[in-house]
């Protein structure tokens, strides 16, 4: 059996093929939707560099509440539709998930990716639930919980990012009137995606009375992370201070005792930021009263397996019978 395996999201879109449950590192490529004017001429271009393999099924995770015929993205001016998906690909069969429920679903096999411990937590539960959030061009979460031999994971996919920002103090109110502004409110996404990060820092700097001197949430990162500009500083603690509250919160909903795993390209290019158990993100992640305790047992890392959506999808494949009957990475294999 081989399947087509796709992670699609506002930017970019990452593709591999799984042929008899094994996904094939060296079809897994990442493209630039910008290239593309619609997913199935990405698509096309896609099978065309693999001389056009025969297919049995498609699986892509979407940034947006799939349907079974598809879903608009949500950060992308892009319709996704089953019919043009089956017949760029040739196939009958098109499955479509939640990007985060398909990283949830890879969290099965959490210890064949690459990981980064930022908060050892106590000893992960074997059988405990799993969630993974993270901050990128939009923002969500997910919760896999634990299954028994021979079943597929029950995996809670949720829309995180359009819940409302929870906020304290004056400083974070001025904060949400800006973000409202011409909007209604404030949510969860709005703060923190990769925009959100370049709408602090505007906020930043227009309370500080300074000129813009960046505009690209890359640029901002980079800036704090090695602790150069003030603003971009300011703008960084901000967002790990509402990313901590926000995670602690739904730590608190899921119970995640088999860990947090962390993901996203704003989350990952803060990191150097949030190691030290003193750091914003920790103090904010842990700062829940009577529970402030208990929060110091979850155990955080950062996920850093570009592939792990595509290895989630080849799991609900694998779970449907239709990508064979197993799946397996190898972490020593590089990808394209």
């Amino acid at each position: 059996m081989t399947a087509l395996v796709c992670d699609l999201g506002g930017t970019n879109a990452r593709l591999g093929l799984v042929e008899d449950g094994l996904l094939l590192p060296n079809t897994v490529v990442s493209l630039a939707n910008d290239d593309f004017t619609d997913f199935p001429s990405l698509l096309g271009s896609y099978l065309v560099s693999l001389q056009k393999p025969d297919l049995d099924s498609i699986c892509i995770a979407l940034a947006a509440v799939p349907t079974p015929e598809g879903a608009r993205l949500t950060n992308r001016d892009w319709d996704i539709r089953r019919d043009d998906v089956a017949a760029a690909g040739g196939v009958s069969n098109v499955h479509f998930l939640n990007d985060f429920e398909a990283l949830a679903l890879s969290l099965r096999q959490a210890d064949q990716h690459e990981l980064q411990v930022l908060y050892q937590g106590t000893k992960p539960s074997r059988l405990g639930p799993r969630m993974v959030l993270g901050a990128g061009t939009g923002f969500n979460a997910a919760v896999c919980f634990p299954s028994r031999i021979g079943q597929a994971s029950n995996v809670s996919a949720a829309e995180c990012g359009h819940m409302t920002l929870p906020i304290e103090g004056e400083e974070e109110l001025s904060l949400q009137a800006y973000l409202a502004a011409k909007r209604g409110r404030a949510s969860v996404e709005r703060a923190l995606s990769g925009n959100g990060l370049v709408e602090i820092y505007n906020w930043c700097c227009r309370s500080n009375g300074r000129n813009l001197r960046f505009h690209e949430a890359a640029e901002i990162s980079a800036e704090a992370a090695s602790h150069g500009d003030p603003d971009c500083q300011q703008a960084a603690d901000l967002l790990l201070r509402l990313l901590g509250r926000v995670s602690g919160d739904l730590a608190l909903a899921f119970l995640p005792t088999g860990g947090i795993f962390l993901s996203g390209g704003v989350t990952r290019s803060l990191a150097p930021l949030m190691r030290a158990t003193s750091s914003t993100f920790q103090t904010a992640f842990r700062s829940k009263g009577r529970q402030s305790s208990f929060m110091e047992g979850f155990p955080i890392s950062l996920l850093l397996d570009d592939r792990a959506a595509l290895a989630g999808c080849a799991e609900w494949l694998r779970s449907k019978g239709a990508a064979g009957s197993s799946v397996r990475l190898d972490r020593n294999d590089e990808a394209t």
